[in-house]
């Protein structure tokens, strides 16, 4: 069983990231922000568009790289483990005679010494026979996760499947685009390749663009103040989040703040208000500017957008996306949120078309 997991704890290092928790409160910030925020000039700024070009280093570095991610691992079958071995493995817990949740697995995936379980199992792996099967005691720690499970003496019958060799790497040849690709010719496997490491740069000069244009006019803006409402929604998202994975993990707050953060909850209180000031002024700024020069999301366009968003994550309909999660997609990621987003997009596109005079069509 595993004793830590990691968790996918980020902060909000993107500026309008749809908020898991949803919300459905009007916060399009609809009064009078002059009073809140002086923002800087938007126009005329000093951005320009680095012209992309693919060479023949990059498409060797893009071939090398799809080769790397394709190698498989030999697979040991015999011998014996070792600190460090990365090992497949099969196990059944038990406590008193009894399998217990979470305590059985099959073709678990472990490296020996890694510490991913709890005190004890990994150790007694080390020197065993590749093949054999083996019974461990273990005692639970005391603050495990788990609370049924602190303390508890467990037993492990374990078998160990086989062991990772060495990476090998495939050759690139027709037999490797056959197995990794639809193409059939190395000839446009490379074609192919190509144009991909062109969309890839391309995107990441956009990228560049927008985040150059966004940070001169953050940093030219200046806040009155916060409003309140505003800035108290985007604390208790924040905590929300965070809190959510501590429920995932059968934690309270503060302890899994301290396990996986890093952070006492006086030091996440500063924290959480921190990133929503961050968050509260390029909204600010964003609305602003939509206002100032009548940018809008028709309906037609939040339609569209909400499909594309619903694409990028891998859903056909919206019927598909309620299914999977119980709930809508409007109301899984908030209709406010939603329409920031697809404001920020048209807010941008206007910015870069007036400050980037070289910027491909």
């Amino acid at each position: 069983m595993n004793k830590k997991v990691l968790a996918a704890v980020l902060a909000f290092v993107m500026i309008f990231a749809l908020a898991a928790c949803g919300n459905s409160a009007n916060d399009t910030y609809d009064y009078d922000l002059a009073e809140y925020i002086n923002v800087g000039s938007y126009t005329g700024l000093d951005v320009s568009y680095n012209e992309v070009t693919v060479t023949q280093e990059d498409i060797d570095a893009a071939l090398a790289s799809a080769l790397k991610a394709a190698a498989t691992a030999e697979k040991i079958t015999t011998g014996t483990v070792a600190e460090g071995d990365a090992i497949i493995i099969d196990y059944k817990g038990t406590i008193d005679g009894e399998a217990f949740e979470g305590g059985t697995a099959a073709g678990q995936g472990l490296v020996v010494g890694s510490g991913s379980m709890i005190p004890g199992f990994e150790e007694q792996i080390v020197g065993k026979e590749i093949g054999s099967t083996f019974t461990i005691d273990v005692t639970f720690p005391e603050d495990y996760s788990a609370e049924e499970l602190r303390s508890a003496k467990a037993q492990f019958e374990i078998t160990v499947q086989s062991k990772q060799g060495e990476l090998i790497t495939p050759e690139f040849n027709e037999e490797f685009i056959k197995n990794n690709s639809d193409f059939k010719t190395t000839e446009e496997y490379m074609a192919d390749l190509e144009k991909s490491v062109y969309q890839q740069k391309e995107d990441a000069e956009l990228a560049n663009v927008q985040n150059t244009i966004w940070t001169q006019i953050v940093d030219a803006s200046e806040v009155i103040s916060y409003p309140e409402k505003e800035l108290q929604k985007r604390i208790d998202q924040n905590k929300e989040y965070y809190q959510s994975y501590a429920d995932q993990y059968g934690m309270e707050f503060a302890e899994f703040l301290q396990t996986y953060v890093g952070m006492t909850e006086e030091e996440f209180v500063d924290y959480a208000k921190q990133q929503a000031e961050v968050i509260c002024k390029q909204e600010m700024i964003l609305y602003t500017i939509a206002r100032n020069e009548k940018i809008e999301v028709s309906s037609k366009q939040y339609d569209e957008g909400l499909l594309n968003m619903l694409k990028d994550e891998g859903f056909n309909s919206l019927d598909e996306f309620e299914k999977a999660y119980g709930k809508s997609f409007e109301e899984y990621a908030g209709k406010d949120n939603i329409m920031t987003t697809l404001l920020l997009d048209k807010v941008m596109e206007w910015l870069i078309d007036e400050n980037v005079a070289n910027m491909p069509a």
